[in-house]
């Protein structure tokens, strides 16, 4: 091999030598990156083994308590009330209460009226409902049922005497000289009115509108109200589908709903929609308009994890729901039946939500973890082997190189004695 020839090949060898070194430093960080990694996926798993979520009590079976994942729907059925007594109530931060939206559009419609708004709760919610006791066999069509005639007349005289209202004069008050009818405005449950007519002619159809100034007033008058409607009314066959308190399996949930509706009066509400036109107008402020949230769940995947998150309105989602919770976004509180109304209380107190390992995250994080330990394992290996073959080489590309060396000494060596 010539002096020229030999210099041009140490000169490759050493730059392959120098490209090998870097791919081994290359394959070291890309090392050090893998136990990095396995050291964060590690500390993932640990963290995720304490996923917890929270349950609410559903009642007893077999002497034991029952729960069911916590959930907007859950927490505020009815069935709730029916199994543990106690009736809760979901509130943002300003104290607003969160209803499902068809709750939200009976109230909206009903303009204030608590008949109207349970007339106007479909067959989702159980309804529509009455808080009539009237038999609803029995109309005002032909001759007049005295029992219920008088039953009407002592709901109005309890409701006058709590606003100091009188009619008639005399022994006429004794005897109940008037009369009462009921128009309806729309056809719909308790969008009507009901009048009165004492006597012959001293009064003619006035307007029973309400007058007084307090909840127990309010009650007097929804209730003659409503009696006044299922017997009068020519719009609403109160046999058919209407959910009255004739049957008392229905006073726990028109109760339910009554109290619902005196919160939503007192503390305003409201509700997520996907349609635009509700969050405009007046009645705009009760509706949040999220188009995609609210109709359906999104799943997304983290780059790294590729852990399920789901995104949603508490409504719909209970694992925001749940999130909403503990982070404070959504308050929780119960009907106090002591107080008549609705008093707070937190996850920390209420003895019927309880906080339980979440057995479902647990073992998606566990067939992650085995997931991605079974990655870096391969990648391992593999880097293994690469910085063998780079090895292998290293040792080749040496002994080549020394030789190549040598060569070239010798031949400089024997240029000196010819020339010398």
């Amino acid at each position: 091999m010539g002096m020229a020839a030999s210099q041009a090949r140490l000169l490759s060898i050493t730059a392959r030598l120098s490209d090998n070194e870097q791919s081994g430093q290359q394959l070291s960080y890309a090392k050090e990156r893998l136990a990095d990694r396995t050291d964060q996926v590690t500390k993932e798993y640990n963290e995720a083994l304490k996923a917890t979520k929270l349950q609410i009590m559903t009642g007893y079976a077999d002497g034991a308590a029952s729960y069911s994942d916590i959930s907007f729907v859950m927490l505020t059925s009815p069935q709730v009330v029916s199994s543990l007594g106690r009736q809760y109530c979901v509130t943002d931060k300003k104290g607003r209460v969160l209803v499902d939206p068809d709750v939200a559009k009976a109230f909206i419609g009903a303009k204030g009226s608590l008949n109207a708004f349970l007339g106007a709760l479909t067959q989702k919610q159980g309804g529509p409902f009455s808080v009539s006791d009237v038999d609803p066999s029995k109309k005002a069509n032909g001759t007049a049922d005295a029992d219920v005639v008088n039953k009407i007349h002592e709901a109005w005289d309890k409701y006058f005497n709590s606003v100091g209202k009188k009619y008639g004069n005399g022994p006429d008050d004794e005897n109940h000289k008037w009369t009462f009818a009921y128009f309806d405005n729309t056809g719909k449950i308790g969008d009507g009115y009901a009048t009165i007519t004492v006597g012959d002619t001293a009064i003619a159809n006035e307007a029973l509108n309400f007058e007084g100034t307090n909840q127990e007033q309010l009650e007097l008058y929804n209730y003659a109200m409503a009696i006044t409607e299922s017997y009068y009314s020519q719009s609403h066959d109160f046999s058919q589908g209407v959910q009255t308190q004739y049957d008392k399996g229905n006073s726990s949930m028109t109760n339910y709903y009554t109290n619902l509706y005196n919160k939503m009066l007192t503390s305003g509400f409201y509700s997520y929609t996907d349609t635009l036109a509700d969050t405009q107008g007046e009645d705009g402020k009760h509706w949040v308009y999220n188009t995609d949230l609210y109709k359906g769940i999104n799943r997304t995947q983290t780059q790294n994890t590729k852990a399920q998150k789901t995104d949603g309105t508490p409504l719909k989602d209970p694992n925001t729901f749940e999130e909403y919770l503990r982070s404070g976004e959504l308050l929780l509180e119960t009907f106090s039946k002591s107080e008549g109304k609705f008093v707070s209380t937190s996850l920390s107190e209420d003895t019927c939500i309880q906080e339980v390992e979440d057995d479902t995250k647990i073992a998606i994080a566990e067939a992650q973890y085995e997931d991605d330990l079974a990655q870096i394992q391969r990648l391992d290996s593999r880097y293994d082997l690469q910085m063998k073959q780079l090895d292998t080489e290293h040792n080749t590309l040496q002994t080549e190189y020394e030789s190549v060396k040598n060569v070239i000494t010798k031949n400089v060596e024997s240029s000196f004695k010819t020339f010398g």
